[in-house]
C-alpha cells in the first residue's frame, strides 16, 4: 500500500507551507489598514446619531438637530458637546472631552452646516 507515503508526502508539504515568519508577520498587503479619525459628517454618525435625529434618521433621546446650525454659533456648540452638563445641568449627555481637536472643529463645521 502506499498510503504511509501518501501521509507522509502530505505532511511534508504541509510542513514546507507553513513557517513560524509567514504566521507572526502577515504580508503588507493581508494587514488592515490602520483606522483613520472619524471627523465631521461620519463622526456625527458613528458618535452622535444614536441620541440624536438630523434629517429623520437617528435617535430620540437628544434634542432634534436637523436645522442646529442656523440656530446656535460655534462657540456654543463646542461648549456643549465638550461640557454638556455646564450647559445643560442634569442632560444625559456624555462629554466628549477625549475628542481632538481636529474632531471637535469637524462636527462643529458639519453641525454649523445643518440650517
Amino acid at each position: 500500500m502506499q498510503r504511509p507515503y501518501l501521509i507522509a508526502t502530505l505532511a511534508l508539504a504541509l510542513l514546507a507551507g507553513c513557517s513560524k515568519k509567514d504566521q507572526q508577520h502577515p504580508p503588507e498587503a493581508k494587514r488592515p489598514p490602520a483606522q483613520m479619525e472619524l471627523t465631521g459628517e461620519a463622526l456625527f454618525n458613528e458618535r452622535c446619531r444614536d441620541c440624536h435625529i438630523v434629517n429623520d434618521k437617528g435617535g430620540v433621546v437628544g434634542p432634534e438637530l436637523s436645522h442646529v446650525g442656523s440656530k446656535r454659533d460655534r462657540r456654543f456648540l463646542e461648549q456643549v458637546i465638550r461640557e454638556p452638563a455646564k450647559v445643560y445641568p442634569g442632560t444625559a449627555m456624555p462629554p466628549y472631552d477625549t475628542f481632538s481637536k481636529k474632531q471637535i472643529d469637524s462636527l462643529v463645521d458639519y453641525l454649523s452646516g445643518l440650517k
